[in-house]
């Protein structure tokens, strides 16, 4: 049994090793994730018009709000009925408006990741 008490120490150092990285690699992931939607959640408010403290944006800044949901594809679900209620409210308007432009362009990027 001494004989392979070296080899055991070995394989658990291994194993520790091998286990703190796949925590830490976990742990990145999940704040990475939090941070994403941090992020998305930002701009969700601004696309509804306003600032985290509730000051209204320009419409230019909602706009490019609007196209920035495009770049989380991974919260399609949640963008693409808003954005659908969007286009439902402006249904009157130009299609050449800004904010209505963001709105069809956002809404092709994020179908083509559902």
């Amino acid at each position: 049994m001494k004989e392979y008490l070296p080899y055991l120490a070995v394989i658990g150092s291994v194993i520790a090793f091998l286990f703190a990285v796949f925590k830490y690699l976990s742990d990145k992931r999940v704040s990475e994730q939090n941070k994403r939607f941090d992020q998305f959640h930002k701009i969700f408010d601004w696309v509804a018009g306003r600032t985290a403290d509730g000051k209204p944006l320009v419409n230019t800044q909602q706009a490019m709000a609007v196209y920035q949901l495009s770049e989380f594809p991974e919260y399609a679900y949640m963008s693409l009925p808003i954005i659908n209620y969007y286009l439902a409210e402006t249904d009157g308007e130009s299609d050449e408006s800004l904010f209505r432009v963001s709105l069809i362009e956002a809404s092709k990027r994020l179908k083509g990741n559902v």
